[in-house]
């Protein structure tokens, strides 16, 4: 299985905390991870790297450039603004089979029924930015509501990261029969 990661404004997680680390058949896998200075061209993390994405059309930009020097990719993985850049780049014509978006709170401001591949959205319950509950209404985007978690749940070793792993498996371990045709019933928080 081919992975590509991008990651957040701050290069997070670095490659031995990603999430892909942990999935089945990892041996199997070939991991691509790109941060997104180096999509925009840039030298700056953080607010400086955030002013760059939101600036005009960055986001837009950051997937233009990620369509032209990544690889097809069988599951795209993106934290935070990464999954904004992956979402972008997956309607822009990158190839890949299935998007998932942690804490990617920037889709509040597009229309999940866009999305042309299966995609798993998760968010942290506390996480004051992410889109409203009825946002994939309609849409073939799974989201998944973690209890009591805020936006980075994805950095350290906690409870709502393992709950993320193991809902990024299921997601995964399913046929796309299975995963494609959501509607608001795919709204789960447990």
């Amino acid at each position: 299985m081919r992975v590509l990661v991008v990651t957040d404004i701050h290069g997070k997680p670095g490659a031995a905390d990603c999430l892909s680390r942990q999935f089945p058949g990892r041996a199997r896998m070939v991991v691509r991870t790109i941060g997104l200075p180096e999509l925009l061209g840039v030298d700056c993390t953080g607010e400086g790297l955030h002013r760059h994405l939101v600036a005009g059309d960055g986001f837009v930009r950051a997937a233009q450039r990620l369509v032209d020097v990544a690889e097809d990719a069988d599951v795209a993985l993106g934290y935070s603004a990464g999954g904004m850049v992956l979402w972008q780049a997956a309607l822009h014509g990158f190839s890949l089979a299935r998007l998932i978006c942690l804490s990617s709170t920037r889709l509040r401001q597009v229309s999940a029924a866009t999305m042309p591949v299966p995609a798993l959205a998760i968010f942290g319950q506390s996480d004051s930015n992410r889109p409203a509950d009825t946002w994939n209404a309609g849409s073939g985007v799974e989201t998944f509501i973690i209890p009591r978690a805020g936006h980075e749940f994805y950095v350290a070793n906690s409870a709502a990261r393992d709950l993320c792993l193991a809902r990024m498996v299921d997601f995964l371990s399913r046929s796309r029969a299975d995963i494609s045709g959501y509607s608001d019933s795919a709204n789960r928080t447990i």
